[in-house]
């Protein structure tokens, strides 16, 4: 069904805007006393590694474009991550979103009688129920409906388009969203996973604005391409307490697949739908629950870096809390001001993709989080050092990682193209994880080698390097890098068995297809 971008003709918009995250700032320190040998991994310096475009500049290609991004983070155990705030022994999801919802209500200056909506996303919260939206009424005092949505990572977009619909229609007059995110307690803390999640919530009121401010643009897309990425399990905490637990999942490739496609028909449809151009925005706030996923999207747009904000160092993955603590922060340093033009962008994997333009207004603000530990200016803008030229180009490092194309490797002897593709897939990991080539054999289980991220970096190589399709599953278990070596032939076999060519036949003129194998 073709998707259409949705205009608001009203001036309804974010009235006030808070944010709020728990005490605890966890650094790197907290994984290296627990796993040393993680200390044993000399992460890749990415500033050092500057150069003129060459022949190994990626093209436009979403693929590409992610790749590159990703290629400055592949040896770093952390992946680019460096603080998350995670909850202490007398927090909670709850606790957070009430003291963010009442923040963004003391703002707007509004009581709580005034209240006519709430709108409540509560993603792994501690709680197993439908949502927190009802406790939120109860503890906010509030005398209004109270609801639940849910739509991942684009939670808080997909609450907002609500909400202005709503006010628009003469429904409500003040509408309060809380979103929320509790990753820490999604995942296990030996998952590799475990690294790059936070906790945080936020909260903003939506409401009659001034001529011409507010949301002027949307548009939002179903991201079901991506079902799969991840896989939740109910699982029993320490305390036998019953929690979802996430993992990467099956179809976790199909997210460095479609990030380019997805951010670029979202916000070129919500600029269309605004009756604008990209060029005409003031200020992008991307949702990065990577440490690269602003170079993909602002590359994937053609955006210069000032233009946008990265808050991943700071609070690395915070799902749905990310767009609101990416406007509250660019609000608070002045990268955005009133009547700004202002493009928000967010992914829910197996969910939606949103984005939206607004003129902002007056916004009120909340209280300030707590300052970060390690996180200076310096880490926020790295990206752009790293992975941009003096041009504004994404360039990759100095080292040349020599491919291998399919008709490389089916016009060598079918003897040697084993040995061919083994040598490969190590020269990759050498490269990926700055090791020497004689600390890998291809008898080395995969798992001991790659986490998720390098799992679909991998396997994102060989399908675009060999035109052939490989699950993750082969990336995972007991498999080694010579069971995947045999796999790939395989497959390269059975595509490449058969081949069709038209001839003339000897009787008639009648033309035949001949198969050979």
């Amino acid at each position: 069904m073709k998707q259409r971008s949705v205009t608001i003709h009203h001036p309804v918009g974010i009235r006030s805007l808070a944010v709020s995250f728990p005490s605890t700032i966890r650094t790197n320190d907290y994984w290296l006393a627990k796993y040393p040998q993680l200390a044993k991994v000399e992460p890749r310096r990415a500033r050092q590694q500057r150069h003129s475009p060459t022949s190994d500049t990626f093209t436009n290609n979403g693929l590409d474009i992610w790749s590159q991004a990703v290629a400055p983070y592949l040896a770093d155990p952390f992946r680019g991550n460096v603080e998350r705030r995670v909850l202490g022994a007398d927090e909670s999801a709850l606790t957070l979103e009430v003291r963010a919802a009442r923040e963004a209500l003391t703002a707007a200056n509004l009581a709580p009688t005034e209240v006519e909506l709430a709108i409540a996303s509560s993603l792994f919260s501690e709680q197993i129920t439908p949502g927190h939206a009802t406790y939120l009424a109860q503890q906010l005092e509030l005398h209004c409906p109270a609801w639940n949505l849910e739509s991942t990572c684009s939670s808080a977009l997909v609450a907002l388009q609500n909400a202005c619909a709503l006010v628009q229609a003469g429904a409500y007059r003040n509408v309060l969203v809380i979103v929320s995110q509790i990753g820490s307690q999604a995942v296990a803390e030996e998952d590799t996973l475990s690294r790059s999640m936070g906790d945080g919530a936020g909260a903003f009121v939506v409401s009659y604005l001034q001529p011409q401010q507010g949301i002027l643009g949307m548009k939002i897309v179903p991201t079901t391409s991506t079902c799969g990425a991840y896989s939740y399990e109910l699982v029993a905490d320490a305390q036998g307490k019953p929690r979802i637990c996430t993992r990467t999942g099956e179809n976790a490739s199909a997210l460095a697949e479609t990030a380019v496609d997805f951010v670029r028909t979202c916000c070129k449809g919500a600029v269309a739908a605004a009756n604008l151009t990209l060029d005409r925005i003031d200020f992008f706030a991307f949702n990065a629950p990577t440490a690269w996923y602003t170079s993909v999207c602002a590359r994937a747009l053609d955006i210069p870096p000032e233009r946008t904000i990265d808050l991943y160092p700071r609070y690395a993955n915070i799902g749905s809390v990310l767009p609101l603590a990416n406007l509250y922060h660019a609000a608070q340093e002045g990268k955005i001001r009133e009547n700004d033009l202002v493009l928000v962008y967010t992914n829910g994997a197996a969910a939606t993709a949103a984005a939206t333009v607004m003129r902002w207004g007056d916004v009120a603000l909340g209280a300030a989080p707590t300052p970060p530990i390690d996180v200076t200016h310096t880490n926020l803008v790295l990206w752009h050092d790293s992975n941009l030229d003096r041009d504004n180009r994404l360039v990759v490092s100095n080292e040349k990682l020599v491919g291998l194309s399919r008709e490389t490797l089916l016009a060598t002897k079918s003897a040697q193209r084993h040995q061919i593709l083994q040598s490969y897939v190590l020269e990759w990991l050498a490269h990926s994880l700055q090791l020497p080539l004689t600390q890998l054999n291809p008898q080395q289980s995969l798992v001991s080698l790659l986490d998720s991220l390098l799992a679909v970096a991998l396997k994102s190589r060989i399908e675009s390097d060999l035109a052939v399709r490989v699950p993750m599953e082969k990336f995972i278990g007991n498999n080694t890098i010579a069971h995947l070596a045999e796999f790939v032939l395989y497959q390269l076999a059975l595509t490449d068995l058969v081949t069709s060519k038209p001839i003339v036949a000897t009787e008639g003129n009648e033309k035949r297809e001949q198969l050979s194998i």
